[in-house]
């Protein structure tokens, strides 16, 4: 029976590359993430060695499926060995580093670690250049292996105790565990500990004597797609739980962060492999050239896996942030409206061209008041308008002539001053001195850009904020009435960024000063 051309060996032989494919994507992801993020905590350093060893293995596997001589074959089989070999010890001294996190002794074994890394360290440099543990090359175009030399099975009774040894020091650990959070995070542990043991072992020399000749292809291809799908799944298990090990931040954010990776990265790499490997058959259907399947599939994947994330973003903050969801929404509501030193020059930058283009003028600025002086946050014109404002020295007075001209407005005259004034505005968080004409001060109009009391009863002043200018045409701005409403909201919106900068600069200022603490 053929499917598609293929006979169901052939299937199970192509669905086999395929979950290969998946763990040394998985694991690599994983090594990526575990040495970025957590490599400070020896856990995590001997767990990242373990999924070295887990990704040359597969990546060696998924290399085989496409050599076509016995040669090259021989050279790929031999540095799988180089994973093999290695894991031993990788698992033994991963295993000692669980343990101590539980406060416990490990002298002993730490000896026992370095005569496992050196035997690990011989069998690997004797697989790969020697005979005694594995020998000559059995190649076919489905199933290749290394024939067992006099050594193998004394290698295997090796690997298999220092798994039963690994094992035994995890359960000890879990058994010192005091608190039931640890218990449960070791017992998951363990869930996923034999997997990379079970999926690196090389059954193939082991059982070759079995099927010299490949004939039970179909039941080791079979069993191989299904232990690669669950191996891949322990490698996540495991680790989710190492990731908690030495990190000095909140649950949420750790699985928030793994979660976000795993599926920003892995999960789109997994979906892009498998439309590579599909190709050749959706070739043959579609009967497209091969370069426009390809570039159709994989832009197909990548958009979609993006909107798909984008999309289901608020169900994964909803799984994850189950109960603190409010807080959350409303800290990345705050990231959102947070303004940068730039977002603010920019915000105010397109402000200022909306107000020249309705005055019809060239040129304006926004200075803040800073202290005792006044900065330039923004200016729009010709090339030199910046330079020609900054040689104008006198705008302190310029500023407090507006103010004192803005409170009479008012009807509530008061000393001008650069830092706020005594009975300024009256209600309201911030006042743009709209519907005030302009002073004219050396060839631009110049209004004061002023900040209310926050509680007026409790004796606060108006602060001024700053002031802005515009190059002037005439002794005054020319309006018509629907002209003046643009130009006061124009006004109003310059004002409330500068009094809303100022109040976000207090909460950065805060920040700085609790965020070493937090960390």
């Amino acid at each position: 029976m053929n499917l598609l051309g293929y006979s169901p060996t052939e299937l199970l032989a192509f669905a086999n590359v395929v979950a290969s494919s998946i763990v040394v994507i998985i694991a690599f992801s994983l090594l990526a993430y575990t040495l970025t993020y957590n490599f400070r905590s020896g856990v995590a350093q001997f767990y990242a060695l373990l999924l070295a060893c887990v990704t040359i293995t597969y990546a060696s596997e998924v290399a085989l499926s496409r050599v076509d001589n016995a040669s090259s074959a021989g050279h790929w089989l031999r540095f799988e060995w180089l994973g093999i070999a290695l894991l031993p010890a990788a698992y033994y001294l991963f295993s000692i580093a669980v343990l101590r996190t539980t406060n416990y002794r490990v002298r002993r074994r730490r000896v026992i670690a370095a005569v496992m890394l050196l035997l690990s360290l011989a069998s690997a440099g004797d697989a790969i250049f020697g005979t005694r543990l594995v020998d000559e090359v059995r190649y076919t175009p489905l199933i290749s292996y290394l024939q067992a030399g006099p050594l193998f099975w004394t290698f295997t009774l090796f690997f298999v105790l220092s798994v039963v040894l690994s094992l035994y020091n995890i359960v000890k650990a879990r058994q010192r565990c005091l608190t039931e959070r640890s218990r449960l995070r070791i017992t998951y542990l363990l869930v996923g500990f034999i997997a990379p043991g079970v999926g690196v072992f090389p059954y193939l020399v082991a059982i070759s004597r079995l099927s010299p000749d490949g004939r039970s292809g179909l039941g080791l291809f079979f069993l191989s797609v299904i232990g690669h799908l669950i191996i891949a799944a322990m490698l996540v298990v495991m680790s989710y739980v190492v990731s908690y090990f030495g990190a000095l931040m909140p649950d949420r954010v750790v699985r928030y962060r793994m979660i976000r990776y795993f599926m920003r990265g892995p999960v789109v790499a997994i979906l892009c492999i498998l439309a590579v490997q599909t190709l050749p058959t959706l070739e043959r259907i579609l009967g497209l050239p091969r370069d426009i399947v390809v570039y159709t599939v994989i832009t197909g994947v990548i958009v979609a896996s993006q909107l798909v994330l984008s999309v289901t973003k608020s169900v994964v903050d909803r799984l994850i942030y189950r109960e603190d969801q409010d807080e959350v929404a409303w800290l990345r509501e705050l990231d959102r409206r947070l303004l940068t030193t730039s977002d603010l020059r920019q915000f105010l930058e397109n402000n200022l061209a909306a107000l020249c283009e309705l005055l019809r003028t060239p040129a304006g600025f926004v200075a803040a008041v800073v202290g005792p002086d006044l900065i330039l946050e923004a200016s729009i014109g010709p090339v030199n308008t910046r330079g020609q404002i900054q040689l104008i020295k006198d705008w302190s007075e310029a500023l407090s002539r507006a103010i004192k001209a803005y409170a009479q407005l008012l009807g509530r005259p008061g000393r001008p001053s650069v830092n706020g004034y005594k009975n300024g505005n009256s209600k309201g968080n911030a006042s743009s001195g709209l519907n005030t004409a302009p002073i004219l001060h050396q060839g631009f109009w110049v209004w004061p850009l002023i900040d209310g009391p926050e509680d007026e009863e409790k004796g606060g002043e108006p602060r001024v904020l700053g002031m802005l200018g515009v190059q002037a045409r005439t002794g005054g701005p020319l309006v018509n009435a629907e002209e003046e409403l643009v130009l006061d909201e124009i006004l109003a919106r310059i004002n409330s960024a500068l009094a809303d900068r100022r109040q976000q600069q207090n909460v950065f200022v805060t920040l700085r000063r609790i965020i070493t603490d937090i960390e």
